[in-house]
């Protein structure tokens, strides 16, 4: 093939994809640059709605699989034939009728410009975009771990942690960890509760026991005091005062109670040692458990899906007004390059090419009109000799009725002459003759052997 039959080979390609007939167009040949150019709007349309299906695919599916292989170019035939009808249904002769065809083309070809417009504006900002999700995901991570942390507090936790950790988003986010020292706090409660009794107690009777044995050291030593005589020695009253004391520490059972708190003070020791260590074994359970949560949680995060691309742009429209005003303008841009083939008809106007076709439909439904009233004409004429063989027979059918009435009518009075005929014959002939008296005398009457008669 030769460099210029190739070429028009391509421009008559480029020119089936506006819709027109090479047939008529040869009529007009100075038009065929104007619809070539079309025709390459709409090829461009055409290749922009597949890359934008090739980006939202890749964007479903997190990477490249053999499905896009079929949509893509599916997608991309379809947006060319709607393209196509478009711009071939939108020609007319008065410009109130093509401003009529064309809101609604141009409606529909915005919205399909909104879908376009989206996954080609991901690609646009898929650097952005990937860094924003990645901030996200480590920020929802972070947040886990601390909703986890609050609502599981470590052994040892203060009153205001406990109070949190039973909010109502704690509810499913509780660990289940075995704890064993939870019995031993109790106990270790209880018994710093019965220490905290016994010291109250023994300091009391220490004091009083102090105080009985200074009395008495006093009268002893003969001090001078309004309690005591002032008589040195070891007399009566000093041997009272000695008894009264040593009395109260054996009857407040003194030395037993401090051996009793010398005890619970060692066993309480012991227990907290041994609970700091199962408090400390516990939270490196539930710390474990949280990093477990914290790492399964991460790993949900897998592929970055379609829908996720499109909030983290919003969030980056939101946030940045130089964003926004980037992503609306590219909007706009995609938006009218896929709405550019019916804008460009429009703006065409009514084309020589246009007056051929229009001439042509015209003719065409001229035709048609003429086509029907004659094919309605032989249907009325069909119709009335149907109704004059329809009358034509029906008449026919009740002369011949009338006819068979007549001839059922002349049987009936044959056969009735016949039988009374036979009757008669058989009265004559075969019938006996009875014999019938004859009055004497009578003159008048001769009957003769022959049978006849005379005077």
């Amino acid at each position: 093939m030769t460099e210029h039959g190739r070429r028009r080979g391509i421009g008559r390609a480029l020119r089936m994809l506006t819709g027109v007939e090479e047939a008529l167009l040869d009529t007009v040949p100075s038009e065929r640059a104007r619809y070539t150019a079309m025709g390459g709007v709409v090829l461009g349309t055409a290749l922009m709605a597949m890359f934008s299906m090739t980006v939202a695919l890749y964007c479903v599916f997190d990477g490249f699989q053999p499905a896009i292989l079929l949509f893509v170019p599916v997608w991309g035939a379809f947006i060319l034939f709607l393209d196509r009808w478009l711009m071939s249904s939108i020609a007319g002769p008065r410009l109130g009728e093509r401003f009529r065809k064309l809101l609604p083309r141009l409606m529909l070809a915005v919205v399909f410009g909104v879908i376009i417009a989206e996954p080609l504006l991901l690609g646009v900002f898929h650097t952005a975009i990937k860094e924003r999700i990645k901030h996200d995901r480590s920020d929802a991570v972070l947040q886990r771990e601390s909703d986890l942390r609050q609502c599981n507090p470590l052994p040892g936790a203060t009153k205001e942690e406990l109070q949190k950790a039973d909010e109502a988003k704690c509810d499913k986010l509780k660990l289940s960890v075995a704890a064993s020292f939870q019995a031993k706090e109790k106990e270790l409660a209880e018994l710093q509760a019965q220490a905290t009794e016994l010291k109250k107690d023994t300091d009391a009777d220490d004091a009083e026991y102090a105080r009985l044995e200074a009395l008495a050291r006093k009268e002893c030593n003969g001090t001078d005091d309004p309690e005591t005589t002032g008589d040195f020695g070891e007399g009566p009253n000093c041997r009272r005062l000695r008894g009264e004391a040593d009395q109260f520490r054996r009857d407040q059972r003194m030395d037993a109670n401090h051996r009793k708190l010398t005890d619970l003070n060692n066993r309480i020791v012991t227990l907290t040692e041994e609970l700091a260590t199962e408090r400390a074994d516990t939270g490196r359970l539930i710390t474990d458990r949280i990093d477990k949560e914290k790492n399964a949680y991460r790993s949900e995060q897998k592929g970055i899906g379609l829908l996720e691309r499109l909030a983290a742009l919003r969030d980056l429209v939101e946030e940045k007004s130089q964003v926004r005003a980037a992503e609306w303008g590219l909007r706009l841009f995609f938006i009218a390059v896929d709405a550019l083939p019916v804008l460009l008809k429009f703006l065409n106007g009514f084309s020589a090419y246009d007056h051929v076709v229009t001439d042509r439909l015209t003719g065409q439904r001229r035709a048609q009109r003429v086509a029907s009233e004659t094919e309605r004409r032989r249907l009325v004429i069909q119709e009335e000799l149907a109704r004059h063989q329809m009358n034509a027979e029906h008449a026919a059918a009740l002369d011949k009725v009338e006819f068979d009435a007549r001839m059922r009518h002349v049987d009936v009075e044959l056969l009735r002459e016949q039988a009374t005929d036979s009757r008669a014959e058989y009265l004559l002939h075969d019938a006996p003759t009875m014999p019938l008296p004859v009055p004497p005398g009578d003159p008048a009457l001769d009957i003769d052997p022959d049978g006849g008669r005379h005077r």
